[in-house]
């Protein structure tokens, strides 16, 4: 299995891009975010995608006092070295995200569609989005393993000028049953236990909000990947994630992408 994850890392990291920021709170003080995310191709566009509720966080600090700036796409686990560990400067606007989320019913997504800019900066590091061949619906077989991409917020470091540095973690996953405290979330969300062992990897799960969850399996012979859903929430003393499934909003969201064009062209 450990080979297995190795080969599949080798293979998917280049999908996974990292957000960060500045953030001044009202009293003075700084702190470092990174969020977890992924890139992924609808309708031809690339866009970058996250949880809704890291976006919803970001309005309720703007409305107590806070300020935010540097913002960065990470693609280190694409890149591999390649750039020093040097990021893509990112405009921030919050008006260009559509964000949908609805924390009573388990709806949770992020998305913003990339200016070329940004998408040559981010090829030039590696990075490939996540194409519809890789969308995952339905589910594949139930011998397929579950896998979570992200970045812990107990790895984030800063020395307080200019290195910020988060540790890259792929978790294993189990498919279970929608806890008792899902209520109508579990109609919008996918859940899974945290593999025991994952301790040793992560003891936390905040921080992977965003992060792509894949289910890798065999097909004819030959381990392929898929990915299945955006991390969402955690129940920490279950250790269980929650994510919200990736295909029904990208496949909805590649439909009013594709009308909208039809509407430019015919002039309406």
């Amino acid at each position: 299995m450990a080979d297995l994850i190795q080969r599949f890392k080798a293979s998917a990291a280049p999908h996974f891009v990292t957000l960060s920021c500045m953030q001044a709170l009202a009293d003075g003080t700084e702190k470092a975010l990174i969020f977890s995310g992924f890139i992924a191709e609808v309708a031809g566009a690339w866009c970058y995608v996250t949880a809704g509720h890291v976006l919803r966080a970001f309005d309720k600090a703007v409305d107590a006092g806070s300020t935010f700036a540097v913002w960065r796409l990470g693609d280190q686990t694409a890149a591999q070295g390649r750039f020093d560990d040097t990021a893509v400067p990112f405009e921030f606007a919050r008006e260009e995200w559509l964000v949908i989320e609805n924390e009573d019913q388990g709806l949770d997504y992020a998305i913003i569609g990339l200016h070329d800019h940004f998408r040559r900066q981010l090829e030039a590091g590696g990075v490939m989005p996540l194409e519809r061949g890789s969308w995952a619906l339905p589910l594949p077989s139930e011998d397929a393993q579950w896998v979570l991409m992200g970045v812990p917020s107990e790895s984030i470091t800063y020395d307080g000028v200019t290195n910020l540095h988060a540790r890259f973690v792929i978790v294993r996953l189990f498919p279970v049953a929608a806890p008792a405290l899902a209520g109508a979330r579990a109609s919008n969300q996918i859940f899974a236990r945290l593999i025991d062992g994952s301790e040793e990897v992560v003891a936390d799960a905040d921080g992977l909000s965003g992060g792509p969850v894949f289910a890798v399996f065999l097909n004819d012979g030959v381990w392929k990947y898929a990915v299945i859903g955006v991390q969402s929430g955690w129940y920490r003393q279950q250790r269980l994630v929650a994510f919200c499934p990736w295909t029904t909003f990208a496949a909805e969201l590649e439909s009013a992408i594709e009308s909208a064009r039809k509407e430019l062209q015919n002039g309406e």
